[in-house]
């Protein structure tokens, strides 16, 4: 006997041997998974009564009362980094462009200097430059008084490097910085593309589909949205997928989904069988007609939809697993500590006791510009997904409830009843408005029925 996990619980479905059971079978596993999760109550539970649960709950609230509240955690050094990188998802309305273009920006981005994620994640390599800056001004300060030996000086010997390589070392941010924009720029490009295919994939759907299958196309846009979820927690850690779509797609379609490994993937195959199974328009050839091919290509259009999900999840896969050449970051990093190391013993002739503030300003600004490289080269956990996926399950759902066919039986109902008509399907303003190239609307509703309850 093979046991198949579900993902994210620990209910296990017994296969049968040999082949794996038949198809029937493998359907209903994810609807009996779903039964003994508690969606469908087994034979024999009987129910509680009331004044049980009352009890119950009384008894929670007394515990959870008694019980002292756990004292929040205090992150420091990397922990707290990497817990500040969800604030860094920024999503810029009229109001934030101004305030960006502001020219108080200077002294409010000075003033929050203490605040900066940057300061914070690179308080342990500024803490070590200016401890060494420190310790060499004070040795300086105690051999010019005579309490130490002066060791030999290297003045002018020394800058020299320093002029060498600097050049080299900024190339090196250069490269480093445009080399991780490149990839946050490519990442925020594939999502914007998964924003504008849903919206199409939608249209195209819920024009195709007939209003009798009026489930497939709820269907459609469920999974839709499913598609940016699951792609979004497949690309960050921590995510909990069952807590993203619960209220998205039916118990038994996300106990299906979350039983698969892949779950993006998943998906996309559902999407396709929706669309095998839809009714679409069949190939229409007509030699005279210069739109009879029109139709033909639904299905296909659809499908090309569908590829470029396929080649996102790909192409996003590709810049989570494959970071920057690790030489490059590693030799960048050692670079910049060995310059830095050696940076506060030229200071101390020319600048004396104001080297300390100049070595940890210039440490800030050169490890800043490498920190910045490093926190985008990985995009996905700051870049704004869930309000991506918001607003793609907002604009699919506002096109099924004005163009489906669930639209369409509503708008039916008011001009038989009637009353105004609040949102006209699309086919049915286009034969509102140009009657002589459709004769009914796309519900059979005449033409003079909508301009009698429009008054046109």
């Amino acid at each position: 006997m093979s046991t198949a996990m579900l993902a994210g619980s620990r209910i296990q479905l017994q296969q049968p041997a040999g082949l794996g059971g038949s198809r029937l079978q493998r359907a209903a596993a994810p609807v009996a998974a779903a039964a003994r999760l508690g969606s469908v109550r087994p034979a024999g539970l009987q129910a509680r009564s009331t004044a049980a649960r009352r009890a119950d709950r009384s008894a929670l609230r007394v515990s959870a009362t008694a019980s002292p509240e756990a004292a929040p955690v205090k992150l420091s050094g990397d922990d707290l980094k990497e817990a500040n990188r969800k604030h860094m998802r920024s999503v810029f309305d009229f109001d934030l462009w101004k305030k960006h273009r502001s020219s108080s920006r200077y002294l409010r981005h000075i003033v929050g200097l203490g605040e900066s994620r940057i300061v914070s994640g690179l308080m342990a390599p500024l803490t070590y430059v200016m401890t060494l800056s420190l310790a060499v001004a004070c040795y300086n300060a105690a051999a010019e008084a005579g309490y130490l030996p002066v060791f030999p000086e290297l003045k002018l010997a020394t800058n020299a490097p320093f002029g060498l390589t600097s050049f080299a070392l900024s190339l090196l941010l250069v490269f480093r910085t445009n080399s991780s924009y490149g990839r946050w720029d490519e990442a925020r490009k594939m999502w914007g593309l998964i924003v504008n295919r849903s919206r199409d994939f939608i249209r195209q759907g819920l024009g195709y589909i007939p209003p009798e299958q009026e489930e497939l196309q709820k269907m459609l846009v469920r999974w839709t949205v499913a598609y940016s979820r699951s792609l979004m927690c497949h690309l960050r850690p921590g995510e909990d997928l069952r807590v993203e779509l619960k209220d998205t797609l039916k118990p038994e379609e996300l106990e299906a989904l979350l039983a698969s490994t892949h779950r993006p993937n998943y998906v996309v195959q559902v999407l396709t069988a929706i669309i095998k199974t839809a009714q679409l328009p069949a190939a229409v050839t007509n030699n005279r007609d210069s739109t009879g091919c029109v139709p033909a290509g639904a299905a296909y259009r659809m499908d090309e939809n569908l590829t470029v999900f396929a080649d996102v999840t790909g192409g996003c896969e590709r810049i989570l697993r494959t970071p920057i050449p690790l030489s490059y970051t590693r030799h960048t990093s050692r670079f910049m500590m060995i310059w830095l190391t050696l940076l506060p013993f030229t200071l101390w002739d020319s600048c004396h006791w104001a080297m300390l503030p100049i070595a940890g300003i210039v440490s800030f600004l050169l490890l800043g510009i490498e920190e910045i490289g490093v926190q985008i080269e990985e995009p996905f956990t700051i870049l704004p997904l869930e309000v991506i996926s918001r607003t793609i399950e907002g604009n699919v759902w506002e096109l099924y409830r004005m163009h489906s066919g669930e639209a369409l039986e509503k708008e039916q109902a008011e001009l038989a009843n009637g009353q105004d008509v609040q949102v006209l399907n699309a086919q049915d303003l286009v034969a509102l408005m140009a009657p002589s190239a459709v004769g009914n609307t796309a519900n059979g509703t005449s033409r003079k029925s909508l301009v009698v309850n429009y008054g046109l």
